[in-house]
């Protein structure tokens, strides 16, 4: 956990760089790496496979059984709140990774924000 955590901070620090040097797209593409590996660190690793798959991670990650083992299978996750941002981060990493999108300030902005607030949520959940 500590080492994937600490690759989030690091990723999440060089997206915040990367927006202060106008590389929007290299931003997002950080923060989204940031947010993968902070949800990693969070779940622990896969049971099935060697690394969790990006739909899968957001997916279980939402569910929310990772702070509460309790929390029911069914209806509306945990962290719900977080399913459609985390997509949508995802789909603008697809964007600007292999389609090449043009990115806006406000997008990558937008990205930094949503990529702080995960990893306070899990640095506060997860000790």
């Amino acid at each position: 956990m500590h080492e994937r955590f600490e690759a989030a901070s690091r990723y999440l620090a060089g997206a915040v760089a990367l927006v202060a040097a106008g590389d929007y797209a290299g931003a997002i593409s950080r923060c989204y790496y940031a947010a993968y590996q902070a949800m990693w660190a969070a779940l622990g690793e896969p049971v099935t496979k060697h690394r969790w798959e990006h739909a899968g991670i957001i997916q279980t990650f939402v569910r929310g059984r990772w702070d509460d083992p309790s929390y029911p299978m069914t209806g509306p996750g945990l962290y719900e709140q977080l399913r459609l941002p985390l997509r949508r981060l995802y789909g603008l990493r697809l964007g600007v990774g292999y389609r090449i999108e043009p990115v806006t300030r406000e997008t990558a902005e937008w990205a930094l924000e949503v990529t702080q607030d995960l990893i306070a949520t899990i640095r506060a959940k997860v000790r």
